[in-house]
């Protein structure tokens, strides 16, 4: 666990900063390379990829503040203010606020460019994969959003130091575990798996505008739903048998599984009326040539 990952004089670089930041310009480069070979303008990647910034930062702190209200109930000013808590940043943030504050803004911004925007969000879909990935590396360094307690003697588990500055730290030595699951090395994984079958199909032959864009959804909906289980959550940071996640992961999972499906069928019954019309062509062709035969 390393929270400050090196010092530059004597000002520290925290680790999720710095793996936060590098999510970003990676998943920008490699969304500009990929806009680039599939015929689009890679300036225009690079032009939304400020304002994805800003919005992901925006819609994760957000979502923690409407998460934790009671913790800036009478301060609210403190749940923007970086020099709060006696420390330079902002501490405090849900990644699933800053996914859909980075969507919310790409669309927004393709839509006052009147740019046709599922072309760039698909080849945008698998770097928000590696985002993922990078970002939940940072976790793992800054010993945040961690993992419930795993089994004695599990291979599968990390032990915390409880060295004060670590959350995860203090939890396992607080209900006496020998270590936490790796909820955030999980995730990780799956977000580098994602990107990668994103990849693969957007270069199959079943793609079509938007489907990248859609598993995404669909797929990230499906991994964190299951990761949520290995995690710890507040009794206010569920809803029922879920965390607040797991029911977003369903509303999401509905809506894009079904315009995915949406597309398929309307595929399939244009399909089935080219065939038709095909059918209907090669009859009429076939009448004119016996009615010609009997002239």
């Amino acid at each position: 666990m390393h929270p400050v990952l090196f010092n530059i004089f004597s000002f520290p670089v925290p680790s999720y900063g710095m793996m936060l930041a590098l999510s970003f310009l990676t998943g920008i480069f490699i969304a500009a390379h990929r806009a680039k070979k599939a015929g689009l303008n890679p300036d225009t990647v690079s032009d939304m990829g400020l304002y994805v910034i800003i919005a992901a930062v925006a819609g994760s702190r957000l979502y923690y503040v409407f998460l934790h209200f009671d913790e800036f109930r009478g301060d609210l000013l403190s749940a923007v203010n970086p020099f709060a808590g006696g420390s330079v940043g902002i501490g405090g943030l849900v990644m699933y606020g800053g996914f859909l504050g980075a969507v919310i803004a790409a669309v927004i911004f393709f839509k006052i460019k009147k740019i046709p925007h599922l072309p760039y969000l698909d080849v945008c879909a698998p770097s928000v994969g590696i985002g993922i990935a990078l970002t939940r590396v940072g976790c793992f360094l800054n010993g945040c959003c961690y993992g419930a307690a795993a089994k004695a003697h599990s291979f599968l588990c990390i032990h915390y130091p409880d060295s004060g500055i670590s959350p995860a730290g203090h939890y396992q030595h607080s209900i006496n575990a020998c270590g936490l699951q790796p909820s955030v090395l999980y995730e990780a994984a799956g977000g580098l798996a994602i990107a990668l079958i994103i990849y693969l199909i957007g270069k199959s032959k079943i793609s079509f505008a938007g489907l990248q864009f859609y598993l995404l959804f669909v797929f990230y909906a499906v991994l964190r739903f299951g990761i949520d289980f290995t995690r710890v959550y507040n009794a206010s940071e569920r809803i029922g048998p879920f965390s607040h996640n797991q029911a977003l992961c369903i509303v999401l999972f509905v809506i894009f599984a079904s315009l995915i499906l949406k597309k398929f069928l309307t595929n399939v019954d244009n399909s089935k009326k080219g065939v038709e019309s095909s059918a209907a062509v090669g009859k009429r062709n076939e009448k004119d040539e016996v009615t010609a035969d009997q002239k």
